[in-house]
Formats: C-alpha cells, sequence, structure tokens
C-alpha cells in the first residue's frame, strides 16, 4: 500500500512537471556589464532586495559562462545557440562589419514561427534584425511610446514591458527580454542622465568607504579614486535591482507569475573595472544566473551545473517543445531545473574572444576551458613580452588607475597559456602552467582546448596561419575605421550605413560542419 501511494504521488509529481514544463512563459531578465557583485552571490556591499527575493524561489547557478565577453559576441551566441566565430558576430556589429552569416537560425524566429509574443526593451544588439524578427523592440533610451525620450532608462525599459503585457492576446504565450543599460559603464559619474534621476526614484549614493578590493585585483591599494568608481558600480546594481522589482511585480499584476519562467543573468562582467570584460578571465565570463520556475524549481536552491550561454538556445527550445537543430553545441538545462540531472549534461565550458569595437586596444583574441575547478586560458597572441593592447583602453578606465601595481603587471604581457584553480585562486593571480604537480591537468585541459576547436566548432582562429591573416587584416581595418571616424564622424557612418567589409569571414550559413557527424571531420 505504502509503496502504491509512493508511486502515485511521483506520477502526480511528474504530471505536475510535465504540465508546467509544456506550457511557460519565458521571461528573461538580461542586464549588461554586471558581474556577480551581489548578495546571492555573497557580495553585501549593495542591498538587493528583489534579486535575493528571486534567489529565495528559486535556483541560484554558481558556473555560468557567457561565450565572449563584449555584448555583440555574446548576444550572437544567446539567440543563435552558436560561438561567436560559428554564428558571424566575432566582435561588434554595424560600422565594424561583423553580422550573422546569411541564414543563420535563432530561437527568436523560431518562436515567432511557432506562434509565440516576442518582445525586447533596450537593444538588439545584433545584426541584421531581421533574424531576430521581435515583435516588439522597446528602443534605447525611449519608452513604450515613444514619449519624453529624456527619461531615465530605467523607467522607460519598465513602461516598455508593461506595454507587451497590455496588448498581449489573451492565451497567447510570450518570450520577453526585459533589458535597461544600467549597469552598463554609463554608471560613472559623467553620466547625467542617470544623475539627474537618482533623487526622483529614491536612489542612495553608495558610500565609497563601504567598498571593499574585488579579488581579482589582487592587492591593490584603494585609493580614493579607486573607491568613487567602484561604488558608482554597486550604485547601477541598485537601480538593477529595482528594475528587476518593477518587471516582476507587472508580470505578477497581469496574471502570468504562476505560468512564467523567470531567468536573471548579464552578457558579461562589469565595464570599466579591471580584468572584466573584454578580457577571459571570471570577472568577464562568470556571470549571475537566477532561475524561478514555479512549480518545477525547487525554492531556495543552489546548483554547481556547468551552463554556457550556448545551452539557452536548446532549453528555451525545450520549453516551448520545439524541435532542437543537431548543429547546436549546447545542452538544455531543463534536467537540472528539474532536478533529474543535479549537474546537468555539461563536463566543460569554453569561451572564445575576439574582440569588441575596432581599434587595436580591444583586440586579444582568447580561448578558455574550464572543468568548473580549473581553467586554461589560451592567449592566442600572447608569449609573455607581446602587451596586451586592451590594458591602455578605454574600457580599462579603473586599471589606468592601477597602473605600475602587481595585477596590471600581471596582465600587461600575458603568456600563451594560464591555468588556475578556481578553488584556491578565485581572482585568477597565480599561473600553474608549468607547475610539475598540475602537469597532468594542464595537459588534460590543452587537449580539451585544442579538440573542441578543431573537431567540434571549427575554430578558423586555431590555425596560425589563419590567425596571422585575420589579425593583418584587423590591424588595416583600425586604421580604415579611425580614418573614416575622424572624416565625418561615427553618426554620420551609422546614418550612412558605411561599415568595414568583413565578409572574408562570413560565408553564408552551413550547419555542416558543426553536425555530429563532422566531428574529427575539419
Amino acid at each position: 500500500m505504502k509503496k502504491t501511494m509512493i508511486a502515485c504521488m511521483g506520477a502526480v509529481l511528474l504530471a505536475l512537471v510535465a504540465e508546467a514544463a509544456t506550457t511557460p512563459n519565458i521571461l528573461f531578465i538580461h542586464m549588461e556589464d554586471m558581474g556577480c557583485e551581489i548578495p546571492a552571490y555573497g557580495d553585501t556591499t549593495q542591498e538587493t532586495p528583489a534579486l535575493s527575493k528571486l534567489a529565495e524561489e528559486g535556483m541560484v547557478f554558481e558556473r555560468v559562462h557567457v561565450t565572449a565577453t563584449s555584448c555583440a559576441p555574446s548576444r550572437g551566441s544567446l539567440f543563435t545557440g552558436l560561438y561567436p566565430h560559428q554564428n558571424g558576430m566575432w566582435a561588434f556589429d554595424k560600422t565594424h562589419g561583423f553580422h550573422y552569416r546569411d541564414g543563420v537560425p535563432t530561437f527568436v524566429k523560431m518562436f515567432k514561427d511557432a506562434g509565440y509574443a516576442t518582445g525586447i526593451s533596450y537593444k538588439i544588439g545584433v545584426e541584421p534584425y531581421t533574424a531576430v524578427p521581435f515583435d516588439r523592440q522597446y528602443k534605447y533610451m525611449k519608452n513604450a511610446l515613444g514619449k519624453d525620450p529624456g527619461r531615465f532608462q530605467v523607467s522607460n525599459c519598465i513602461d516598455g514591458f508593461e506595454h507587451f503585457l497590455q496588448n498581449l492576446p489573451k492565451g497567447e504565450k510570450f518570450y520577453f527580454q526585459a533589458q535597461t543599460n544600467d549597469s552598463h559603464e554609463d554608471w560613472s559619474p559623467n553620466f547625467e542622465p542617470i544623475r539627474g534621476e537618482k533623487s526622483k526614484l529614491g536612489f542612495k549614493p553608495v558610500d565609497p568607504k563601504t567598498v571593499k578590493p574585488l579579488p581579482q585585483w589582487g592587492e591593490v591599494e584603494m585609493t580614493d579614486q579607486v573607491r568613487e568608481y567602484l561604488a558608482t558600480y554597486y550604485g547601477a546594481i541598485q537601480r538593477v535591482d529595482y528594475f528587476v522589482e518593477k518587471v516582476l511585480a507587472l508580470l505578477k499584476q497581469y496574471g502570468h507569475a504562476d505560468n512564467t519562467i523567470v531567468i536573471f543573468s548579464s552578457d558579461h562582467g562589469p565595464s570599466g573595472l579591471y580584468r572584466g570584460k573584454t578580457t577571459s578571465y571570471e570577472f568577464g565570463l562568470h556571470v549571475p544566473f537566477i532561475v524561478k520556475w514555479p512549480g518545477v524549481v525547487k525554492p531556495n536552491t543552489r546548483s554547481e551545473a556547468l551552463v554556457s550561454f550556448v545551452d539557452l538556445m536548446p532549453t528555451f527550445l525545450d520549453l516551448a517543445e520545439l524541435p532542437k537543430p543537431d548543429y547546436l553545441p549546447g545542452k538544455s538545462i531543463i534536467p537540472v531545473l528539474t532536478g533529474e540531472r543535479p549537474l546537468g549534461d555539461r563536463k566543460l565550458l569554453y569561451s572564445a574572444y575576439n574582440s569588441h569595437t575596432t581599434g587595436e586596444d580591444n583586440y586579444w583574441p582568447a580561448r578558455t576551458v574550464t572543468d568548473g575547478r580549473f581553467k586554461l586560458i589560451h592567449h592566442l597572441l600572447g608569449d609573455g613580452a607581446t602587451a596586451r593592447p586592451g590594458n591602455l583602453s578605454a574600457s580599462f578606465q579603473l586599471g589606468k588607475m592601477m597602473e605600475g601595481s602587481d595585477v596590471w603587471n600581471h596582465c600587461a604581457t600575458p603568456p600563451a597559456f594560464e591555468l588556475f584553480d578556481l578553488q584556491r585562486d578565485p581572482g585568477e593571480l597565480v599561473n600553474l602552467v608549468g607547475n610539475p604537480e598540475y602537469k597532468k591537468i594542464e595537459a588534460d585541459l590543452k587537449a580539451s582546448l585544442a579538440h573542441w576547436q578543431l573537431d567540434i566548432v571549427a575554430d578558423p582562429l586555431a590555425d596560425p596561419g589563419t590567425l596571422a591573416a585575420f589579425t593583418d587584416e584587423y590591424m588595416t581595418h583600425c586604421a580604415e575605421w579611425r580614418a573614416k571616424k575622424d572624416e565625418i564622424g561615427k553618426k554620420a557612418m551609422e546614418a550612412q550605413k558605411w561599415h568595414l567589409d568583413k565578409s572574408r569571414w562570413l560565408p553564408a550559413w552551413d550547419p555542416t560542419p558543426y553536425k555530429p557527424e563532422s566531428y574529427g571531420k575539419k
């Protein structure tokens, strides 16, 4: 009798999970340039009541990586389930020349074809827009109805989501990507639109005296200037939390809270804060990832499963009960969310950064692999003597304040390979390459990275000759882009749709090299 009751209870539970799993709307709250500096991940510098509540009601993932630490490549992977060199978004779009390969599929198009309502606030971040045909886009610095474009960005994006819900046909499933740029580097003290509305929304300045050095910086001197700069970042997190609070309140107000899976994450780590955006260190790759799925995800849980942004498309397609293309390198995380396989199906995480916007200071191609504890970085141009030009980049403003420090010197001239024990050295300050104690780990990760590049994802830059050719062309393009900008200015370049010619690297989409039957045959 007891066994029968247990079996019946199990069947009921599975039925409830199956019902929830087949019908959810998807709300993806997707931030810009935001790391894990929130209480849900152990940093209590800035209170985030909305995010902390979301964590209590859902599952916090500890090991989630983006595919590249630049917004366009990261978003490119989000929408396609492919790494940057596979889908065409190697680096920045528009005048910089990169775009999706002609014909590459996206889940947004698949959702639209399946009858989902789709919407996004703030930017799409990839080109062409026709590849990601959202029904509604609530554009950057404009509110839902196009009025009062000078309003604070967070307010406009909240209005956008409400407008979307107000106009959602009854009974229609939706995917909405709720975004705001508040955690982007525009949070710096020079961005007046943010400063102008702080008092209106009740935001309180973060006291610079309360901020502490981050582990990625090592023994850096916390000068008043460094403290002030870091405090503005925590202030931006305060506005992110406000955004999350309002978006989730709207979801409840319009009756969708119980049948919507909510995911909170970011496109990559912080900009302007040293060793984050445009680098291949954890401060850039590791992003927050919190999932609430009423009736399915056990509240107040944490997951050690390895998750990549290429895993999101197969996950979304599973949620919508749509077929998954066989060329996708990602793994659905549904088994993790349901508890069927708590550690999921992924054993290793990979990333592939090439560049950000056009400029010598943004170009530093690197590949990474990690098993969750040990992480290998391959600096494709690193030799221990060549300076990483990003140390001088505008995206390293805080780094400029650290010039001459140990952490600056550590990053200035990277070797070809770096190996870190993320458990003992979360700041990635002690390179273990060449250490006899870690010889096998180093060899295994190098072999795994080479296998991934050559046999699985057909990485063009794994070939030295191709890397040299791409580097030469990129540097030529830097001069060409800079000359055009000096001639007519960036706004005119965009208005005239002027762009660099990257067509050599962006052939029409062909999934054949990425299918399992092609593995090892590149």
